[in-house]
């Protein structure tokens, strides 16, 4: 959302009030009312820290995943667990069609049984002179061979089913029953027990660049609003997605609120840590939204009160973030400078205000025609 609405937005509900406050109002002012001051409404510039914080939403997961995969490709026979299923160490989750396997397993216990056959005729001839030592060898080597090539086959073959590595939940389902699917292709993703979860993010190039292994972060899921968790950056990606073209930060939490499971929602507040060489004197400061006259760009128009002489001066600022209903600036004012708030649009340069607390008060009450 752009600084240029939101500033109409406070303007026009500015508007919305000065139009309530004037109603009844005539014209011409008493001259008791211009000597007293344009009633308004003040505001003091706050400083505000937390605007060089660093927000993020992302989703929740389970500290340790794992994307399981069958070894060999094949079929798909059976797929016994789906997304948000809890599972059990051990338990049997998903198998191939395993009669192509089953047969090259065959095949190689027959290849091993030739060769055991093969090398026990020859080896009695080598001591009577009948075949040569090499031979007798080359036989020992193709025995050793095909002993092997039986391990790596039934190898493959125990690769053939996938099963729980440790408790835990299936959080992603990557396959369906009679898929044909290639090796190593990931068919669940499960997390491996309650080690603890991490929050992932996606963020710009601008923020990562602010932010360091080990910086602070304050975790709020969605799910629960009031449970504020604490973090901590453990990871932060140095690529950036080809899709998004964000960068990956993972945060790792120090516990979540009992009934929270992965792929709930939170937002993270990183506090990114002071650079070598940064200018740690910078300070922000945060108004109302409503003080906010007219924006272009980066900048926009305030009135600030002079207490000495109890008027106004119109003033330019840089604008940086908006955050709810205030607006954070980054330059033209000083903390605790007190801003107009309402009552602006009857204001100019240099004009004697009146400070109240009820705008509305201020205003002629309409009487009733007779």
């Amino acid at each position: 959302m752009s600084f240029s609405r939101i500033a109409l937005g406070a303007v026009t509900a500015l508007s919305l009030a000065a139009a309530l406050g004037a109603c009844g109002k005539k014209e011409d002012k008493t001259t008791t009312q211009v000597e007293s001051g344009v009633p308004v409404l003040l505001a003091t510039a706050r400083t505000a820290p937390e605007s060089q914080d660093v927000v993020a939403y992302g989703q929740l997961r389970s500290d340790k995943e794992a994307a399981l995969s069958f070894k060999i490709g094949g079929l798909i026979k059976t797929l016994k667990a789906d997304t948000g299923d809890r599972v059990t160490k051990g338990q049997l989750l998903a198998e191939l069609d395993q009669r192509e396997i089953n047969a090259e397993a065959s095949r190689a216990a027959y290849a091993v049984e030739k060769a055991r056959r093969d090398l026990a005729r020859i080896e009695p001839l080598l001591a009577k002179g009948f075949v040569s030592q090499q031979k007798v060898q080359d036989a020992k080597s193709a025995y050793d061979m095909a002993v092997a090539d039986r391990q790596r086959v039934e190898f493959d073959r125990s690769l053939a089913s996938i099963v729980a590595p440790a408790d835990g939940i299936v959080l992603t389902r990557h396959a369906d029953i009679n898929e044909i699917i290639a090796p190593g292709a990931p068919v669940l993703t499960v997390s491996q027990g309650s080690e603890g979860y991490i929050l992932k993010a996606g963020l710009s190039d601008r923020d990562v660049a602010r932010l360091a292994i080990g910086d602070h972060a304050e975790v709020t899921l969605d799910a629960f609003p009031q449970k504020p968790v604490s973090g901590t950056i453990r990871r932060l990606s140095a690529m950036s997605d080809a899709h998004t073209g964000t960068f990956e930060v993972e945060i790792a939490l120090e516990g979540v609120p009992s009934g929270a499971e992965s792929g709930f929602m939170g937002e993270a507040r990183i506090a990114p840590a002071p650079k070598a060489g940064s200018d740690k004197t910078e300070q922000h400061l945060a108004i109302p939204a409503s003080a906010i006259l007219e924006g272009h760009g980066s900048t926009a128009t305030i009135y600030v009160f002079d207490p000495a002489k109890s008027t106004v001066r119109l003033a330019r600022v840089s604008v940086g973030t908006i955050s709810g209903e205030e607006v954070v600036i980054t330059d033209g004012l000083s903390a605790g400078a007190q801003v107009v708030s309402a009552g602006a649009p009857y204001l100019r340069d240099g004009v004697k205000v009146k400070v109240v607390t009820d705008l509305a008060a201020e205003q002629p009450v309409a009487r009733p025609r007779t």
